[in-house]
């Protein structure tokens, strides 16, 4: 069962391990769900796409590019 953390119609956090009809029965009591990223969040991703392609998908794009007349696609 899923994990969720609620505030109380008073205000105060909860942490509930509890069906999503549960959850669900609680949001309805007044309950809201707090939402908070998570712990060990590292970057999965740095720099632009072009920058993480093949050679192969850049020459692609730069045919595209070439016979397309005004295009201006990033071919890295």
């Amino acid at each position: 069962m899923p994990t969720y953390v609620m505030k109380d119609p008073d205000g105060m956090e909860h942490e509930f391990i509890c069906s999503i009809a549960a959850m669900e029965k609680k949001k309805v009591e007044g309950w809201t769900t707090v939402f908070s990223p998570p712990k060990n969040n590292l970057i999965g991703h740095t720099g632009d796409i072009i920058g993480h392609t093949s050679q192969g998908w850049r020459d692609t794009l730069r045919r595209i590019k070439d016979n397309s007349p005004g295009s201006d696609i990033d071919t890295g």
